[in-house]
C-alpha cells in the first residue's frame, strides 16, 4: 500500500491473490516474467 494512493494497492494481479508470503509472490511473478519473455520469443518467428 501506498500512502499517495490512499493506501491502495497500485496495482492488483489475481494471479498473486491466495499467495500467503512475499516469496511466494515474487516466485510467481518471475514466473509469469518468465512466460512473457519465451511467449515475446514465439511471436518474434511467427
Amino acid at each position: 500500500p501506498h500512502a499517495s494512493l490512499e493506501g491502495k494497492v497500485p496495482v492488483v494481479n489475481p494471479e498473486l491473490k491466495g499467495l500467503p508470503t512475499m516469496p511466494a509472490r515474487w516466485t510467481k511473478l518471475i514466473e509469469l516474467a518468465q512466460k512473457w519473455i519465451v511467449e515475446q520469443r514465439a511471436n518474434l518467428f511467427v
